[in-house]
């Protein structure tokens, strides 16, 4: 029987803000795992700290990964934003990848998982030719075609659990949306990944909203319909030459 693999991931992480640290709590009440997205160069000390010791003390339930370099626009007025993109050199790219790289190896050491999450979910050719060849080992965008020909698993997040107006400003989180699109893309097959912004709550109903969700997820996951893994489980069934998912 197919059973769906997901993996959650929670993006620009940098702080140990009171909705970080409530959720994060939550979630671990729950016993969902949990990718953290880090913004190299926004990090700050103490929210290093945080995440090592959510990773020491249960390592089954936090990965942590790379978010760029410092979550920085660099795309033209009218141009669909992103950090690493058309718009800047190879050698531009490059190297901003390769110093928040350095910066994620210095603050988690063996704790880092060597993955990569492109701000904005943009990139090119020249992105995907950095994440080879500085040894990323998986690379996570968002909903464009699955990548083929690359030395790096391709596990995109399908499913935005928070929506943006178009002018980019937070919309409010709907447990029913959240729920409605978890059921479209459990259709399919393969690795479903969820993402979220921990940032983009606003206020209490969101909290509930969101909370609302992860019950049912973690329902799902306690009767034995999903599967839930983080990036560094997915390494692993890889290397071991088995099946993601069945």
């Amino acid at each position: 029987m197919f059973l769906p693999c997901v993996f959650l991931r929670d993006d620009d992480i940098w702080s140990d803000d009171e909705v970080f640290l409530e959720l994060s709590g939550f979630l671990k009440e729950l016993r969902l795992p949990v990718i953290y997205g880090v913004i190299p160069l926004r990090l700050e000390p103490r929210m290093a700290v945080v995440l090592k010791n959510a990773k020491k003390s249960d390592p089954a339930l936090v990965d942590i990964v790379q978010h760029g370099y410092q979550h920085a626009n660099h795309a033209a007025a009218g141009v669909a934003k992103y950090e690493f993109g058309p718009g800047r050199s190879n050698d531009r790219q490059h190297k901003d990848m390769s110093a928040g790289l350095k910066i994620m190896h210095r603050s988690f050491g063996a704790m880092f998982t060597p993955a990569f999450i492109p701000p904005y979910h943009g990139y090119d050719r020249a992105t995907l030719d950095a994440v080879e060849d500085l040894g990323f080992r998986i690379f996570s965008a968002g909903k464009k075609a699955a990548l083929s020909g690359r030395s790096f698993l391709d596990l995109p997040a399908r499913v935005a659990l928070n929506k943006y107006a178009p002018d980019g400003t937070p919309l409010a989180f709907d447990s029913r949306d959240m729920i409605a699109q978890w059921r479209r893309a459990a259709a399919g097959r393969g690795v479903i990944g969820l993402v979220y912004h921990h940032r983009a709550i606003k206020g209490a109903d969101d909290m509930t909203a969101i909370k609302t969700f992860f019950r049912f997820l973690a329902l799902l996951r306690d009767q034995g319909h999903v599967r839930l893994a983080l990036f560094s489980d997915l390494l692993r069934v890889e290397k071991s030459g088995r099946e993601r998912c069945r």
